[in-house]
C-alpha cells in the first residue's frame, strides 16, 4: 500500500523544528496508524506538577479565546508516565499545561499554538517554573516537531483528519494520544510496515 502526502518545499529546519511552504509530493510507503491499549498509571500528582496544571489552568482562562477548552491534565500525566520516548509534541498547546507536565516528566517538550495570546502566555509560564520547554506560535498543519509521542485534544468531527495529519508527517515509531474528549484518551502507535 502507497501513500501520498502533501509536504511543502522550501522548508526551514531549525533544530528539530521543520516549517513547510510551498508544495511537493512525496511517497510514504506501507503507513499503519494501529490502535494501543495504553493502561495509563494514576496515581498521586506530584505538589509541584498540581501548580503548574494551577497556574496553567488560571492562564487559559485569563486568554480571550473561543476555542480553548482544557483536556485533563491528571490524565495526560498518567498517560506521560507509561508512553515510551523522550520527546513531546502537543499540537494546540493552549497555555501549555500538557508541554510542561511533560518537561517535568524528563521529556525535551515543545507546543505548538496558533493563538499567539496562548503561546506568549505558555512561554512566560514556562520560564517562571524553570521548565525547558518551547512553545512554537503557528499551525500544526505548517510546522512539524520532531517526536516521540505527539498529544492532540482535536475538536469532535476532526479526528479522523488528525490521524491523517500525523500518519502523513510523523515517522514510524512516534506515539499519538489523542483526547476524545476531556476525560477519555485514546493511544496510537506508528508502525513500521504494513502490521
Amino acid at each position: 500500500m502507497q501513500r501520498k502526502s502533501e509536504l511543502k518545499t522550501g522548508s526551514v529546519v531549525r533544530g528539530d523544528l521543520l516549517i513547510l511552504e510551498p508544495s511537493l509530493s512525496i511517497d510514504h510507503h506501507l503507513m499503519c496508524l494501529q490502535p494501543i491499549e495504553l493502561d495509563p498509571a494514576p496515581g498521586p500528582i506530584p505538589r509541584r506538577v498540581a501548580e503548574w496544571i494551577d497556574a496553567g489552568r488560571m492562564a487559559g482562562k485569563s486568554v480571550d479565546c473561543f476555542d480553548y477548552i482544557p483536556s485533563s491534565a491528571e490524565l495526560l500525566h498518567a498517560y506521560l508516565r507509561v508512553v515510551p520516548g523522550k520527546r513531546y509534541c502537543e499540537w494546540g498547546s493552549g497555555p501549555g499545561i500538557g508541554t510542561g507536565i511533560a518537561a517535568m516528566l524528563g521529556f525535551r517538550a515543545t507546543g505548538i499554538e496558533i493563538n499567539a495570546e496562548l503561546a506568549r502566555r505558555s512561554g512566560e509560564l514556562f520560564a517562571q517554573f524553570g521548565l525547558n520547554a518551547e512553545v512554537v506560535h503557528a499551525s500544526y498543519h505548517d510546522v512539524i516537531v520532531a517526536a516521540d509521542v505527539v498529544f492532540v485534544y482535536c475538536w469532535p468531527g476532526q479526528a479522523n483528519a488528525v490521524r491523517e495529519r500525523f500518519e502523513s508527517v510523523m515517522p514510524p515509531g512516534t506515539w499519538l494520544l489523542m483526547a476524545d474528549g476531556a476525560e477519555r484518551f485514546s493511544a496510537f502507535f506508528r508502525s513500521y510496515g504494513g502490521g
